[in-house]
C-alpha cells in the first residue's frame, strides 16, 4: 500500500488528501443530520403512540355518543307511540272522548245519562286533561266490572276520583260520583 502511494504525485496526494477530508466532513454531517432524524423520529413515534390513543378514546366517545344517540331515538320513537296510542287528538274534540265512554258504559253494562267536562291545561308538558264526571248508580258487582273494563282500555283514561253517595247497606245498591281524566296532546 505504501508502494502504491509512493508513486502518487505531489498534486495527486493533495487531491486525495482533499477529497478525504471532503469524505470525513460529509460523514460527520451525514453522521450530524442522522442524528437529529433518529432524536425526530424518536419524537414522533411518542407522538404516534399519543395520538393513537387519543383515537382510540374518541372512537369509544363517538361510540358512546351513537349509542346514547340510538337511546333517544328509540325513547322518542315510544313517546310518540304513547302519544298516539293512549292520549286523544287534540284536532277532534272532545269527540272520540265521548265515544270511547260510551264504548266503557257499554262494555261495564251500565247507563248514565249525565256526564259534566271540566278542561285543564298540564302545567309541565303540552297535554290538556279533560275530566269526565258522572254519577254511578250499581251494585258492587257491576262497579268492580266497570273499573275493570278502565283498566283494560287502550286509551288513558284515569279513575280521578270516587265519591260514596250512598253506600246502600241495606239493598247492595251504590250510588257513587266518579270522574274519569282522558289526556290530550296540544
Amino acid at each position: 500500500m505504501k508502494e502504491l502511494f509512493k508513486l502518487l504525485t505531489d498534486r495527486e496526494k493533495r487531491t486525495l488528501g482533499v477529497l478525504a477530508a471532503a469524505a470525513v466532513i460529509v460523514l460527520l454531517a451525514f453522521l450530524f443530520v442522522s442524528l437529529g432524524v433518529l432524536r425526530s423520529y424518536g419524537r414522533s413515534e411518542e407522538a404516534l403512540t399519543r395520538l393513537t390513543m387519543e383515537l382510540g378514546k374518541t372512537r369509544m366517545s363517538w361510540d358512546e355518543a351513537r349509542t346514547e344517540s340510538g337511546r333517544w331515538e328509540e325513547a322518542k320513537g315510544d313517546l310518540e307511540a304513547f302519544r298516539t296510542r293512549y292520549f286523544y287528538d287534540d284536532k277532534q274534540g272532545i269527540r272520540d272522548l265521548r265515544l270511547d265512554l260510551e264504548k266503557v258504559f257499554a262494555e261495564a253494562g251500565i247507563r248514565v245519562s249525565q256526564i259534566g267536562y271540566k278542561y285543564a291545561d298540564l302545567e309541565k308538558g303540552r297535554a290538556r286533561k279533560v275530566v269526565a264526571g258522572f254519577t254511578f248508580r250499581g251494585n258492587y258487582a257491576t262497579l268492580k266490572r266497570f273499573l275493570a273494563v278502565i283498566e283494560g282500555f287502550p286509551k288513558f283514561l284515569v279513575l280521578e276520583r270516587i265519591d260514596f253517595l250512598n253506600t246502600g247497606s241495606e239493598t247492595g245498591a251504590l250510588e257513587l260520583k266518579i270522574e274519569l281524566a282522558g289526556y290530550y296532546e296540544t
